[in-house]
């Protein structure tokens, strides 16, 4: 009978690592300045909406059809403008978060790669998200400490 071959991995809690790492914070700071900038100018634009929506309520008798069809067309423009707007800022953060992650990633990525060639595992599962249900302790090993301490990051 031929004997099955036991794979080797290791696991790590990958946002684990990225978190500890001290650039993190940094670039948390950056972008929660980048959000205040649009959060700023999403509320600049709300307060000119309603303040064009509140002088149009109270004025709208004073005008000819055409006039106040004129007005409600702009403010339903300005509308769709501020909506699309806030749909891009979704997405720009969204991007500034990818590109502002990557190096912190790419480290981690080479720090576990590293551990991984050096004890010889077949491959390594990040337990994040609860991707995993069980992991057979007998058959792999939770190498977080040692990618951190390749990464040089302080085990809490």
């Amino acid at each position: 009978m031929v004997a099955m071959a036991q794979s080797k991995f290791g696991y790590v809690s990958y946002m684990e690592i990225v978190k500890a790492l001290p650039e993190y914070s940094i670039v948390e700071v950056h972008l929660d300045e980048l959000q205040a900038k649009y959060e700023a100018e999403i509320e600049r634009s709300d307060r000119e909406f309603h303040q064009k929506y509140t002088d149009f309520i109270e004025t709208q008798s004073q005008f000819p059809d055409n006039i106040r069809m004129k007005r409600h067309k702009e403010l339903q423009e300005l509308m769709e403008r501020s909506i699309a707007f806030k749909d891009e800022v979704r997405e720009a953060m969204r991007e500034a978060r990818r590109e502002m992650m990557q190096p912190l990633f790419d480290k981690v990525d080479e720090a576990v790669m590293k551990i991984c060639v050096d004890k010889g595992y077949d491959y390594v599962l990040n337990t994040d998200n609860n991707a995993y249900i069980a992991i057979n302790p007998r058959n792999g090993k939770d190498i977080t400490a040692k990618v951190k301490a390749e990464l040089n990051i302080a085990d809490e």
